[in-house]
């Protein structure tokens, strides 16, 4: 039966959800659909009924009903024998029931015990897995037990009941057979016929060591295109679970095929003239003398209704083509399941690309119930489980196990040799070692293939079928980090035996092949390999000598892509620019990895860094950047490399802010002067305005933004004009000339959205925010606000965020509406304090000392203390918004302490730490 995710019991529970070890009553309608189909009216009244009946009997027998589907029941019980008990009752009030009406109404049961995760009021694991086979072999009217179920209650069984031994039976689980026993009850039915179970429809599935684990989805669609297509082709990476999932949709699917579900798997020869004879083998065709083999199976399966599964296929593919087609042409009654590491590529296939496991974008932070949502850590799990019975998923140990399934790109097979290590070494250990993940993902099953022992054994058997071309692109590939471009794929890889103008076809072809993902869904096609193989490219390139040469090429290639993307970034769409700029973000790392902490390439390094300022900016990496803008600043020779050394400033100066911004900006502008750049040093004095007047210097700063905007008027720089007139603005705003400061912001608000770009457009709003709050217009700045933080909002600039929350903050404070301030206050700290904006943070701060201050909290005074402190050490002077709260929040302060009091508690405030004073703000 399918557990469906996501159904629930209708009415109520009366008891507690069992945990722990559970026995699971399955049960479900023999024959429904039918019935649905010949008595619809009939059958809602009798369903009805069925229901009744159930749900009577499990809750008088203690029972938890967690899922019903359709008119399947799933429910848990505290004790076997209880379980037991509530099916005995069933089957019994079922049976005095006339369901005549819909030509009799037979229920089948399956009880099994078993430890079952549970959360949200649902379980999982392999027993709910198991219940749900073991109930799917049986007959209406029948109840069977697992061996493990009847142990634990065969002493203990209701009045009339019995126990019949039925042997052992394969469950459509495809793990070690069950013990199955029948349950009889006095007075019904006890003769079924044979159990439904794969030991007695014909079929060669082989016996799988451990449980089908975190592909449950998969499963269903793969069952639902099977009923469709003639042929159906999984295809996927290596090592990505094709033949588990063929092998389990071939179990589940055994009852429509009267004639079997049989395997032919290929993997074993090279040769493709053995092919037909696999195929014939595992059909059972005796091979007649004289007679091609590849002839004689589609004469011998036209009159079949069964299903091959013909497995592992890529190697000999074309072989394997020529007789599926030929099957599908003449055998009406046949259906195929293929797997493969590229898809066979003839008319009547259907295909179904099978992904890797699915695991969390973010594993800071995630708890053990919601890791068991996805199927990579499930899977891991289950695998730790039976290496290591002591093994449990906790709060504290999920975060790291889903980033080991991360690293492992959510490879089944990956991830099942990674959690065999739990046996000898801790999860930390383990995740640390996954930088040698080619050593560390060894020892695999006895009994496996070989090419399934160890990661390197199973992408060998990928790389050898490669033709020599494919693999000198597939090691260069290598090179690229979490993805990159056809161009890209062009400019860093031609040359070297392979020619520019064959990159797409051999990039498709390892495409084809599942060596390499294709992302086509955006405007331009991207291209990635899994982390596992990009491992082994990397190898490869090592042991080639090629590994020197490519890194190059890759460095000089991202240098350049950063450098025209710098340019780019004032001529349009910010939002636009920061998406594509963030998809080569994992290039650029690897780049400036290579060009300053290996220090191979600093000046090249340093290029990168600064040209990047714009994504560390609106990116929300402003941490990140100051990072690479300081390594390469440490390592640069600065007479030797003016320019550069100029725009690593330049950079530092829009990350930083007040003392630090000003001295950043002034020594880009000197830089930039002494190598005669005009442009670069405009921008550079721009910067130092905008540093000048955080310092209070306004008719410095004021200067600053005129000499700068002459010149970026002459250079045509569009973007920059608009930001200078807007910078402007607040000067006249400073100075009192609102009606100045409206015409300034006008101008530069129409320029950036003539540019399209968004993230001035809300930079402005923000500004015309500070005006109209100046003006005593609260509301209208409020909305201004609003504007600009719900354009914020869709990017990534922290910095900017923190403000527009703080401003909200402000004139929440001023419209008296507390609860606003205060959840606008802990989203400016949070953004704040998520780049180390220290300017934010104080401010942010000085919002809870204000609001606790209206609330009476002498504490308050202290944490005034040490935002007074903060803007002390920063050199910076309060903007009008926040003279304005801090004029509120003495006024506030002194209505009950003394000026003594508070000097006092400032003093104690100004020696906190910032984990201190944030710790006390959000006490208000």
């Amino acid at each position: 039966m399918p557990i469906e995710s996501g159904a629930k019991p209708r009415g109520k529970n009366r008891v507690a959800l069992p945990s722990g070890t559970v026995t699971f009553l399955f049960s479900d309608i023999e024959g429904s659909t039918q019935r649905w189909e010949t008595h619809r009216e009939a059958m809602k009244a009798a369903v009805a009924c069925h229901e009744q009946l159930m749900a009577t009997a499990i809750a008088e027998h203690g029972g938890y009903v967690f899922k019903i589907m359709g008119d399947a029941f799933c429910a848990s019980f505290s004790t076997a024998p209880d379980a037991i008990a509530a099916a005995c009752d069933a089957q019994l009030a079922l049976a005095k029931e006339d369901f005549s009406s819909v030509d009799g109404l037979r229920v089948r049961i399956g009880l099994h015990t078993g430890y079952a995760e549970e959360r949200n009021a649902d379980y999982f694991g392999p027993a709910v897995n198991r219940v749900a086979r073991l109930m799917s072999i049986g007959h209406g009217g029948q109840v069977l037990l697992s061996g493990v179920t009847r142990d634990l209650a065969h002493s203990d069984l209701p009045t009339g009941a019995s126990l019949i031994d039925l042997g052992s039976h394969r469950l459509k689980d495809l793990t070690e057979p069950e013990q199955v026993w029948q349950l009889t009850i006095a007075g019904l039915l006890a003769e079924f016929a044979p159990l439904q179970s794969l030991d007695t429809v014909p079929n060669n599935l082989p016996i799988q060591p451990t449980s089908f684990r975190g592909r449950e989805h998969d499963l269903e669609e793969v069952k639902s295109l099977l009923a469709q297509d003639k042929l159906l082709t999984l295809f996927g990476a290596g090592g990505v679970g094709k033949t588990r999932l063929a092998l389990q949709a071939g179990a589940d699917v055994l009852e429509h095929y009267p004639d079997g579900v049989w395997l032919a798997d290929f993997a074993p020869i090279t040769d493709p003239e053995l092919v037909s004879s696999v195929i014939a083998k595992a059909l059972g065709l005796t091979q007649v003398e004289g007679r091609r083999v590849d002839e004689s199976i589609p004469q011998w399966l036209k009159r079949k209704r069964l299903l091959l599964i013909l497995d592992n296929c890529e190697h000999v593919l074309e072989v394997v083509a020529s007789i599926a087609d030929a099957i599908i042409r003449s055998c009406l009654g046949v259906r195929m399941l293929a797997t493969s590491r590229q898809a066979l590529d003839i008319a009547g296939e259907g295909v179904y690309r099978l992904p890797s496991l699915a695991i969390p974008e973010n594993s800071a932070g995630l708890r053990s119930a919601e890791a068991l949502g996805y199927g990579a850590i499930v899977l891991f799990v289950d695998r730790a489980k039976a290496a290591d019975n002591r093994f449990a998923l906790t709060d504290d140990t999920a975060p790291v196990v889903a980033d080991i399934c991360r690293r492992l790109d959510g490879i089944p097979l990956a991830i099942e040799l990674a959690a065999a290590r739990v046996k000898v070494l801790s999860l930390p250990h383990l995740a640390q070692r996954l930088n040698d993940r080619f050593k560390l993902l060894t020892g695999g099953s006895r009994s496996a293939v070989p090419r399934q022992k160890t990661l390197s054994a199973l992408i060998d058997w990928s790389y050898d079928l490669l033709t020599s071309q494919e693999q000198i692109l597939f090691n260069c590939l290598g090179i690229f980090a979490g993805g990159f471009s056809l161009d890209a794929a062009t400019a860093v890889c031609a040359g070297e035996g392979i020619d520019e103008i064959n990159i797409l076809d051999l990039l498709s072809s390892l495409t084809n092949k599942s060596l390499v993902v294709a992302d086509t869904g955006g405007e331009k096609e991207r291209y990635r390999l899994l982390e596992s193989t990009r491992a082994y490219a990397l190898e490869k390139l090592a042991t080639t000598g090629e590994l020197a040469r490519l890194a190059r090429c890759h460095g000089e290639h991202f240098c350049g892509d950063a450098q025209a993307a710098d340019l780019r970034y004032r001529m349009g769409s910010t939002a636009a620019w920061l998406a594509s700029r963030e998809l080569e973000l994992d290039n650029y790392r690897a780049t400036l990895e290579w060009a300053l902490t290996d220090r191979h390439d600093v000046a090249l390094g340093g290029t990168v860094a600064g040209a990047l300022e714009q994504l560390w900016y609106q990116g929300g990496l402003t941490v990140e950047g100051r990072y690479w803008i300081g390594q390469a600043q440490a390592a640069l020779d600065e007479s030797a490399q003016p320019r550069v050394a100029a725009r690593l400033w330049r950079a530092l100066a829009l990350l930083s802010f007040g003392r630090r911004k000003h001295d950043c900006a002034e020594r880009a502008l000197l830089l930039h002067q002494s190598v005669g750049e005009v442009h670069g040093a405009a921008l550079a004095l721009l910067d130092l305005g905008i540093a000048l007047f955080q310092l209070g210097r306004l008719e410095e700063a004021g200067q600053a933004f005129a000499r700068a905007l002459l010149v970026l008027r002459e250079c045509e720089d569009k973007q920059a004009v608009a930001a200078c007139l807007n910078r402007q603005a607040s000067i006249h705003r400073y100075r009192g000339d609102i009606d100045g400061a409206r015409e300034l912001h006008a101008q530069a608000l129409e320029a950036f959205k003539a540019l399209g770009d968004e993230a001035g457009t809300a930079l402005v709003l923000g500004h015309l925010g500070e005006l109209e709050f100046a003006d005593g217009q609260v509301e209208q700045a409020l909305r201004l606000v609003a504007q600009a933080l719900e354009i914020d909002a869709r990017g990534k600039n922290a910095t900017r965020l923190a403000t527009d929350q703080n401003n909200t903050a402000a004139y929440c404070l001023a419209l008296r509406d507390t609860a606003g301030a205060r959840e606008a206050a802990r989203e400016g700290l949070r953004w704040s304090r998520q780049v180390q904006f220290a300017q934010g943070i104080a401010i942010a701060l000085q919002h809870f000392a204000e609001l606790g201050a209206l609330l009476g909290q002498v504490h308050s005074a202290a944490l005034t203390g040490y935002v007074d402190a903060q803007y002390k050490e920063l050199g910076l002077e309060r903007e009008l918004t926040e003279k304005w709260g801090y004029e509120k929040l003495m006024a506030a302060l002194r209505a009950y302490l003394s000026e003594a009091e508070i000097e006092k508690l400032a003093a104690d405030g100004a020696g906190w730490s910032e984990d201190q004073a944030v710790e006390e703000a959000l006490k208000v």
